[in-house]
């Protein structure tokens, strides 16, 4: 195999070498293990958790990875497949599940090689290898379903080598600390449920490969042209005087983003490192999206950090299991049928994109050069980029919710209305917003119906965000005791007339 450009930026995290222009796992024991493997626990002797757990251990070791697994990690293996799993469910796997995986990693290398040689034929003029999308600098990567099933089949078995990935902003990829939160954790039952999804979405892969893609880009904000010409991020003056007309909202007081059944593209409430507490011990939005569509976690491998003015945008990530819950009440409910259509490129027609909000931001979150910071980062998220000629999504809305709310106690009302100037200032056709029980959102409709029978576009909410988060600084400069007015109740009581 050619030495290629890509491909040098991501060998260093892969468990493969380049042995006479060929990729191949570097170690003979290794393969020979995986071999057993394919053969089933009659042949292998691996039938437990315990048994794998140990296995596992002598595969790092013929890699001679240098980090090593902690107790808890290889306890946590042992912990699930022979204990937290019946008997009945624990011997269908054993003898299902992970020899496909196996043979999934046994062909590992050629996947590769297949994906390098067509990478270059998926789009005219357009770079879709698997390389590192570092950061401020647009990009897409184009994966096979049955790829990222041996990507994932890789971090399963924790071979990815992790020296260099904190240092380049790259977040955790192996299930070591995902297993390890089983033993570590005191109420652990929704990490056991975590884990329950991705043992489930290994099952169903091992009786029938999904035959399409998923891409992955890094979206950089559009720059923009200031009065002098040169290139300049969307300012104050950009949102102030945007004549951009405000799209439609339909507000759902019940239902879930990932239900929607209109095409629209759906908001992960991210964290800045893609996938956020996934392979640990996070439990909200994200992470609960990460694990009923486990697909989405090959983009760890090779997504650093997001910048402030970048997003992750996913197309074709295929649904994998039923849920109930969310944090601690979190509980996988059974199998997901993804009945999604596929577009030109066999992707799923599932369009995810990552934004990550400031965190506790607190009263900061009514500076302008915060409110500023969340309009161009949702923007970011939401405009459509046409210029590699892959543009699917004309006519897709925007389906998100409190965006930055949750965790990170942002202002629900505020959020909604950045959210909804960034939507329609990025013509998209309408905004679904899933308030999930939030009470401050319970006059959302009546403020969106004020806004839109005002004529207000783009640039006149955004002043009216401008005025009113003044006037929460300056209350709080002066340390006034009065209950504060939300934005909506603010905007409702001055503009009623």
């Amino acid at each position: 195999m050619e030495r290629r450009e890509d491909l040098e930026t991501i060998l260093a995290y892969l468990p493969l070498v380049i042995q006479d222009s060929s990729l191949s796992w570097p170690s003979s024991h290794l393969v020979e293990v995986l071999e057993a493997l394919t053969k089933g626990p009659s042949h292998s002797r691996v039938d437990s958790g315990q048994t794998l757990s140990d296995t596992i251990s002598d595969m790092r070791q013929s890699l001679s990875l240098t980090s090593h697994l902690s107790y808890s990690a290889l306890q946590g293996y042992a912990l699930f497949f022979d204990e937290k799993m019946s008997k009945e469910e624990s011997s269908r796997w054993f003898n299902e599940a992970l020899p496909a995986m196996a043979c999934l990693l046994l062909r590992f290398p050629s996947l590769l090689e297949l994906h390098y040689l067509n990478s270059d034929n998926i789009i005219n003029g357009v770079e879709t290898g698997l390389r590192v999308l570092g950061s401020n600098k647009a990009g897409i990567v184009f994966l096979s379903q049955e790829l990222i099933g041996a990507l994932l089949s890789c971090s399963f078995f924790c071979l990815f080598p992790v020296d260099d990935r904190s240092s380049n902003s790259l977040p955790n990829i192996n299930f070591d600390k995902l297993f390890g939160s089983l033993i570590s954790t005191g109420r652990n039952e929704h990490q056991e449920n975590k884990i329950r999804c991705i043992a489930h979405y290994f099952q169903r892969i091992s009786s029938c490969i999904p035959p399409g893609f998923v891409s992955f880009e890094r979206k950089i904000l559009s720059l923009e042209q200031d009065h002098s010409g040169l290139e300049a991020f969307p300012d104050e003056g950009f949102w102030s005087t945007s004549n951009v007309n405000l799209c439609p909202v339909e507000v759902h007081t019940c239902g879930l983003i990932e239900d929607q059944s209109v095409e629209a593209l759906e908001v992960d409430f991210a964290n800045k490192y893609l996938g956020g507490g996934a392979l640990r011990k996070g439990c909200v939005q994200e992470e609960i999206r990460f694990m009923i569509n486990p697909e989405l976690i090959a983009g760890m491998l090779f997504l650093p950090a997001m910048e402030v003015s970048e997003a992750i945008e996913v197309v074709g990530a295929e649904r994998f299991s039923h849920y109930t819950g969310y944090s601690s009440s979190f509980r996988f409910s059974g199998d997901y049928v993804d009945t999604k259509e596929r577009d030109v490129f066999g992707r799923r027609k599932t369009i995810i994109v990552a934004i990550d909000a400031l965190r506790h931001p607190g009263i900061s979150q009514y500076k302008p050069e915060c409110l500023l910071r969340e309009a161009n980062k949702a923007l970011c998220g939401f405009h459509v980029c046409k210029k590699d000629c892959i543009d699917h999504e004309d006519g897709v809305g925007v389906a998100t919710g409190n965006w930055g709310c949750g965790a990170y106690s942002g202002d629900p009302e505020v959020k909604s209305l950045l959210q909804w100037i960034a939507v329609s200032q990025a013509r998209r056709p309408f905004m679904s917003y899933y308030t999930f029980g939030f009470e401050a959102l319970h006059n959302l409709n009546q403020v969106t119906e004020l806004v839109i029978s005002k004529g207000w576009r783009v640039g006149d909410v955004w002043k009216k965000l401008v005025e009113y988060s003044n006037q929460r600084l300056i209350r709080s400069s002066k340390k006034r005791r009065e209950t504060k007015v939300g934005l909506f109740d603010w905007l409702i009581s001055t503009n009623a007339a």
